[in-house]
């Protein structure tokens, strides 16, 4: 089988008639990892079909999220200087990873001794 690479032009736009595609990421703090997780494997599929170059938010008319599902929607969308995505799902996971202690501290509790 052999493997067809799409440029970014070549991908259809998702709106097709009368239909409107929408992305909805619920917040839950750290929590975010989750999405982030599943759509890192939805946006491997994309690529496995139209090119390394596709991107989550070629697909979605609409991307938004509630807390925590904002950064992830701002991460998925936020364009870079060929407006296009700065950010690949794959991008997302590390990105919590590395800075969740500061986005969301975890509250000392009443036994804490610092």
């Amino acid at each position: 089988m052999e493997k067809v690479v799409a440029s970014p032009r070549q991908i259809q736009p998702p709106t097709y008639g009368n239909l409107i595609t929408i992305l909805s990421i619920d917040g839950g703090g750290i929590r975010g990892i989750i999405p982030a997780t599943i759509l890192t494997y939805l946006e491997s599929q994309l690529q496995e079909l139209d090119g390394e170059d596709a991107r989550l938010a070629d697909y979605f008319d609409v991307i938004a999220g509630t807390s925590t599902g904002g950064l992830v929607t701002a991460m998925l969308t936020a364009p870079n200087e060929n407006n296009r995505p700065l950010f690949a799902a794959k991008d997302i996971k590390n990105f919590y990873l590395e800075h969740s202690p500061k986005i969301f501290p975890q509250e000392r509790g009443p036994f804490d001794q610092s």
